[in-house]
């Protein structure tokens, strides 16, 4: 399956790396800064789980054009970017399968705006990371002879032959695939842990052993995933997705900092919560905002949540200087 991944950002790059490491026909389009590093040095990421340093070379494209062929596109960018490139592609009718791969709250329409259902799939990738010190590192996995993760998901939540097909792609490149039978739900639920979790980080300034020795920011990180879930609830999304979502409505309130301490004090939460968090903390309140149109529908306050997002900065360094496509 020959597979372009249309952005080279941090996710962009893991993802192509990982193809490249299973010697799959893969290409990465890219531009600016990250076109002249990947020109220079190729792929270079460092496993946070591990120490080591992958590198890969794969080959790089400028544009996409009209008459370019692949079988399969992975659109792994901020949000509000991978919406700005659905004219490009929609221009394309050589590209059948479309991945669109990041957070998102609104689910498939803006998507469909411009492309048919037919070639549209959203997915999440199980990894974070983001530039530290001018090198890139990923955390993908909890243990390191784990698997990395990839969710994806059809418009009408149907296992078809092409999603298989791309299951197994990136099965071929060592990830674990889960095909989601309603991936809008997962995301709106993932948006759920991941906006109190980036606003807990950025309350405390990525310092996540100050997260994690606060316990009235970690009940207000608590309070805050369930009020979001509340609402997703309340609108219709009744299966908490993943089911570990439900560990903060069992949880007694009192267990809360012990459990939570230990989830914000790993060694591994320095980059899956603090660096992540801050490669997407403005795509955050981007998503927040379609997420106040489910609240209206609710009817239902946030309050922990709106001051946890309250600490979310409208940009970083590392936004200012991420793959816009």
């Amino acid at each position: 399956m020959k597979t372009l991944i249309y952005g080279a950002g941090p996710i962009g790059q893991w993802l192509a790396l990982k193809l490249a490491q299973a010697d799959l026909d893969v290409t990465v389009l890219a531009r600016g800064d990250n076109l002249r590093t990947l020109e220079q040095q190729g792929i270079v990421i460092e496993d946070t789980a591990t120490g080591e340093r992958l590198e890969a070379r794969v080959p790089l494209v400028d544009r996409l054009d009209p008459e370019d062929r692949y079988d399969l596109v992975v659109v792994a960018m901020s949000r509000s970017s991978r919406l700005a490139v659905c004219p490009t592609l929609a221009r394309n009718p050589h590209l059948p399968h479309l991945l669109f791969l990041g957070n998102d709250v609104d689910g498939f329409h803006r998507y469909l705006d411009h492309l048919p259902p037919s070639k549209v799939l959203l997915g999440f990738p199980g990894a974070g990371g983001g530039v530290e010190d001018g090198r890139l590192k990923i955390l993908d996995r909890e243990k390191k002879d784990d698997k990395g993760e990839l969710y994806i998901g059809e418009v009408d939540g149907r296992t078809r032959e092409r999603t298989s097909a791309i299951a197994a792609l990136f099965t071929t490149a060592g990830l674990k695939v889960h095909v989601e039978p309603n991936i809008d739900g997962w995301l709106k639920y993932h948006f759920a842990f991941i906006a109190p979790t980036a606003g807990a980080t950025f309350k405390h300034r990525g310092d996540m052993k100050a997260v994690a020795g606060d316990r009235e920011t970690i009940h207000q990180y608590c309070r805050a995933c369930r009020q979001a879930g509340d609402v997703l609830r309340a609108v219709g999304y009744r299966k908490r997705q993943p089911g570990v979502f439900n560990l903060y409505y069992w949880l007694p309130r009192w267990l809360e900092p012990r459990v939570f301490a230990r989830l914000f004090g790993s060694e591994a939460s320095a980059v899956r919560f603090g660096l992540h968090a801050r490669t997407i903390g403005p795509e955050l309140l981007e998503m927040a905002q379609d997420f106040e149109a489910l609240k209206r529908r609710a009817g239902l306050d946030t309050p922990d949540l709106d001051a946890l997002l309250a600490c979310v900065p409208q940009a970083t360094p590392e936004t200012e200087r991420k793959e816009v496509g």
